[in-house]
């Protein structure tokens, strides 16, 4: 591409910042057109510092990545930025540590993008431009420490800036945001990972954008920078599983396959069912491989016969948990898992006898009593399986699945009273455990003992301030009480000790809208029947308790209105209006209450907004008609009052105005040729006098008018035509105007 001579419109640096090729070479060849300076120092390998671009035997000093760079630069001096580009990224991409190459790219970009701005307008090619010029000197992995660098980067940023807003692109996070995944959608990545940073700037980074410039570096093939945005978007959502699936994904590529295992079944354990299969795969091939490396190696048998049970694949599960037994017979692990293996093919006696084998060895191996307990309660031996689970509990009182699997084995009773009596034991012997009195709790609760149960919720959460679920279901008593202000009162409790909770915002939210339904209901119910003030009442204390809803204002200013309060009522359809601007209804009540105000003007804008959104609507329609027709009516008393007082100027200033909003009344044509035939402008009333029949034929004061007039210019002929008519038109042939028109018929 060939640049033509640079617009002077464009903010860069065009004279504080030179181009100057450091070669041993004439810098005579230094063109005007090339604003930005290439950098020749190589950092990666200074002995090329002094190598001569004119040197026809250059290749056999230089590597690959030279030979691209110095063709890169023939094409720059040509100012062929496109081919520039083209070579210069593949020298970049053979060595992309080396500092001059990595600037030039950046400076070739930006040349070009000015090219694009200034002779072609072609601001979205040049705003990519300069993204890419930023990305290489500032997010593709490698620190420019030096000036020239930090000078076009500098440059760069500038530059983007100005095309942004010749786009009226926002610099806001959230317009910047909108750009990022713009750009991804096509394909754009390295531009997008300029665009999602620019919209963390100056405020807290959030996963989902981190997630995103991890997925651009994955897409763009750097792994090292996607597993650094992962890990740090993981810091800030620790339990979400498709990230920690990204980041193991990253870890593989870079080769870290342990760390990389790790995050694999963090995403299993966590994650979806869908996910899990992909996840299956990928740890099996890393323990294929890493029994490949080492075939003794028993961990990897046994971890690859973990993930081929997980698959249900209990036949080579069994092999490879046998394989590395015979590997490391001592391993308490292998044993573990083979009776996990003939747990889940249903063989409870076999599994059984496993886990006493380990037993026999370690016989406080709380794992594998948890294991055989779940055993035990598998194959309904419930009273053991409890015993099994008491036992992990004495020595690992928090242990989670162990209470978990403990209150589900006691679910299982058929009788209702056991169930009770062993919850009830259980928390009463461990009462500042917050688990063991809220799965007490929420028994009671599912067999409608509310009392009991409430008792307990609040025993949680003296033991735990913040345990969520006893809110909840505190507040669930209340709601189904339909003792709706204490439900809101427990989770605005909870919410105060946890703000960012959005368990009990979302319920909170829920129980305040079913609050604010009945409520609205009742306000309806009170404006139907014409009880105004208790209507304003209801409407105003639901607005308290419930998000701003512009139709509950609209309702707000009806009643008002309807209770002959039209200031309220404005200031309330004007609230409604400012929470919802496409509301026509708001609007059209907004101009009703100015329409009985007397403010037409305001009303017309009011109805003209409203039709503007709903074209369609014939109320509308009928409302804007019927205020431009008010409108008129009283500009026309108004010009009709100033010529009875003999104001003619004022009455056809007046009378002007109104023939602006109404060009077609008749009546503002005939009182305006009154006054033109009163400041005797006989011509212009004339026409005036038309103008009224063409828009009113029926108008037959007109036709006298005009046959007056055409008598007062002694234009008998045209007078004697105008009586006729004004004759045939009129409907009281005994009229004094009629006689009159009669005998100055006969007159002329």
């Amino acid at each position: 591409m060939k640049s033509s001579n640079l617009s002077s419109k464009f903010l860069i640096i065009f004279y504080t910042v030179t181009f100057i090729l450091v070669f041993n070479v004439s810098c005579q060849a230094y063109d005007k057109h090339k604003i930005l300076r290439p950098y020749n120092q190589d950092s990666y390998n200074p002995s090329f510092h002094n190598i001569s671009d004119n040197d026809a035997n250059y290749s056999q000093y230089l590597d690959e990545s030279d030979v691209y760079y110095k063709k890169g630069m023939e094409f720059y001096r040509d100012n062929e930025y496109s081919k520039a580009i083209k070579m210069l990224s593949k020298s970049l991409e053979i060595a992309p540590d080396r500092i001059k190459t990595r600037t030039n790219l950046a400076v070739a970009y930006i040349n070009r993008g000015t090219y694009y701005f200034n002779s072609e307008s072609d601001y979205e090619k040049a705003s990519n431009d300069y993204r890419s010029a930023i990305y290489y000197l500032k997010y593709d992995g490698v620190k420019l420490t030096t000036n020239l660098a930090r000078e076009n980067l500098e440059i760069a940023g500038n530059n983007l800036d100005n095309v942004l807003a010749k786009q009226e692109i926002s610099k806001n996070k959230y317009a910047r945001l909108k750009v990022a995944k713009i750009l991804r959608g096509q394909g754009k990545f390295k531009e997008a990972v300029v665009e999602y940073n620019a919209s963390m700037e100056g405020s807290e980074p959030e996963p989902e954008t981190l997630e995103a410039i991890g997925d651009m570096y994955r897409a763009v093939q750097k792994p090292d920078l996607a597993s650094k945005h992962y890990q740090n978007a993981l810091s800030l959502d620790k339990d979400n599983a498709g990230l920690h699936l990204k980041f193991a994904k990253a870890l593989q590529d870079l080769g870290k396959n342990d760390l990389a295992v790790r995050e694999f079944n963090i995403a299993l354990n966590i994650g979806e069912t869908g996910q899990k299969q992909e996840i299956l795969n990928a740890l099996e091939k890393i323990w294929v491989e890493k029994i490949k490396d080492n075939p003794r190696d028993a961990s990897s048998h046994m971890n690859l016969g973990v993930v081929l049970q997980k698959k249900e694949d209990f036949k080579g599960a069994l092999t490879e948990y046998k394989i590395a037994e015979s590997i490391n017979p001592n391993d308490i692990m292998t044993r573990l898992n083979m009776g996990t293996l003939y747990q889940a093919k249903k063989e409870y006696d076999t599994a059984i006898k496993a886990y006493d084998t380990i037993l026999q060895v370690k016989p406080d191996h709380y794992l594998t009593h948890y294991y055989k307990g779940t055993v035990l309660r598998d194959s309904g031996k419930l009273d053991e399986a409890i015993k099994e689970f008491q036992f992990v509990l004495r020595q690992k009182p928090d242990n989670k699945k162990a209470k978990d699997a403990l209150f589900e084995t006691v679910l299982l009773y058929e009788n209702p009273g056991d169930v009770v009596k062993i919850l009830e034991t259980f928390a009463r012997n461990n009462s500042r455990d917050p688990v063991a009195q809220f799965k007490y709790a929420f028994y009671l609760h599912s067999i409608d003992r509310f009392e009991e149960a409430m008792e307990y919720y609040h025993r949680t959460l003296r033991a735990e301030p913040t345990y969520t679920d006893a809110y909840l279901n505190i507040a669930n008593i209340y709601k189904q009480r339909n003792q709706f202000p204490l439900s809101v009162g427990i989770l605005e409790k909870g919410l105060a000790k946890m703000p960012d909770n959005k368990r009990i915002e979302e319920m909170l939210t829920l129980i305040k809208s079913e609050v604010a339904t009945v409520r609205y209901q009742y306000a309806l119910q009170m404006h139907t029947e014409g009880e105004y003030d208790k209507a304003i009442k209801e409407y105003q204390n639901i607005i308290q308790i419930s998000e701003s809803d512009s139709d509950l204002y609209v309702n707000l200013g009806a009643a008002y209105q309807a209770n002959n309060d039209v200031e309220n009522a404005i200031s309330a359809y004007n609230k409604a209006i400012e929470i919802n601007d496409s509301n026509s209804t708001a609007y059209y009540y907004l101009g009703t209450a100015y329409f009985g105000r007397e403010d037409f003007e305001k009303a017309l804008k009011a109805y003209q907004k409203a039709l503007a959104i709903n074209p369609d609507d014939e109320n509308i329609k009928q409302a804007i008609d019927s205020s431009r027709q008010v409108m008129t009516d009283k500009i026309l008393e108004k010009g009709i009052a100033q010529y009875n007082q003999g104001q003619y100027k004022d009455a056809l200033l007046t009378l002007n105005t109104a023939l602006i909003s109404a060009a077609e009344n008749a009546d503002i044509y005939y009182h305006r040729g009154m006054v033109y035939e009163a400041m005797e402008k006989y011509p212009l009333a004339i026409s005036d006098y038309k103008n009224a029949i063409y828009y009113n034929p029926g108008l037959d004061i007109a036709y006298y008018a005009l046959a007056v007039n055409y008598d007062i210019m002694k234009n008998y002929v045209e007078a004697k035509i105008w009586y006729e008519k004004f004759i045939n038109e009129a409907d009281n042939q005994n009229d004094e105007y009629v006689k009159y028109s009669r005998e100055r018929i006969l007159q002329l």
